[in-house]
Parts: structure tokens; C-alpha cells; sequence
């Protein structure tokens, strides 16, 4: 059975879509050897239970530890208002720690860029968001302080 493939509408070539739709059919229910797949709803497996390869209950050692989750360090803890940790982002982008912006919230970048202001002081590298930290960030802008 072939199927008409181009229409005429108009003068102009156009793919039918029953054509289409048909081919599609077709490509769903035809094997690649070209049998038609069985009608039934048992698609179960074609191999019997005997012929299965045995199945290894053991796991290595290494395939446990790559699938095991990663320690997570604790969060760095945040005792400042929004107010002031825009503060301390607004310094640490002034000194080109934080490349993200001055939105107020407190995320990863803000404990990493953080951490590397600390490192940069030879201040202890906790990540903490406190009072000190702010204190830190204005005494190293040279500016008298409040």
C-alpha cells in the first residue's frame, strides 16, 4: 500500500497530514524486521528466568563511597539584620570579594567571599555574618568609624 505523500492545495506542494499521522502509526507498530508487534497487552520479558544472568547482591567498596553523600560543612551563622548584611556585601564588593549582588540575603556567595576577606586579614576563617565581621569590614576601609 504506498501513501500519497504531497498534496496539491493551491498550486503549491504540501504534506498531507493523514500521511503524516499514517507513517507515524506505522513507524510505532512495526518492528525493525517489518512483523507486526503482537496486538495483546503481554509485553513481558523474552528471555526465561533461567537464561538471566545472575544478579551480584555484593557491592564494591568504591561504588559505596562514591554514592555515599558528601560531609557538608555546618552553615556559617548570621546574627545581622537585612539591613546590615547589605552592609557588609555592599564592603566586600567595594573590595572586590563578592561578585554577586547587594541583595540583602545572606547565600553562598556572601559566606564564601566571607571567608575570603577573613583569609586575607589573617582573620580566623569561620564565614560568620556578626558584629565583628561588619567591625572588621569598616576599621579596613580607613574611614572613622560611627
Amino acid at each position: 500500500m504506498a501513501l500519497k505523500i504531497e498534496e496539491t492545495i493551491g498550486g503549491t506542494p504540501a504534506v498531507g497530514l493523514l500521511a503524516i499521522g499514517a507513517m507515524a502509526l506505522a513507524l510505532v507498530f512495526n518492528h525493525p524486521g517489518g512483523k507486526i508487534l503482537p496486538t495483546s497487552a503481554s509485553y513481558g520479558p523474552l528471555l526465561a528466568v533461567a537464561e538471566l544472568p545472575p544478579v551480584h547482591s555484593e557491592v564494591s567498596p568504591s561504588v559505596v563511597e562514591a554514592s555515599a553523600s558528601p560531609k557538608e560543612e555546618p552553615r556559617p551563622k548570621v546574627t545581622l539584620t537585612r539591613d546590615e548584611i547589605g552592609e557588609v556585601q555592599g564592603w566586600l564588593r567595594a573590595y572586590n570579594f563578592y561578585p554577586g549582588p547587594v541583595d540583602l540575603i545572606a547565600g553562598p556567595r556572601t559566606f564564601a567571599a566571607v571567608k575570603a576577606f577573613e583569609a586575607a586579614h589573617q582573620l580566623p576563617e569561620t564565614g560568620n555574618l556578626n558584629r565583628p565581621l561588619l567591625e572588621a569590614l569598616r576599621r579596613a576601609s580607613g574611614l572613622p568609624l560611627r
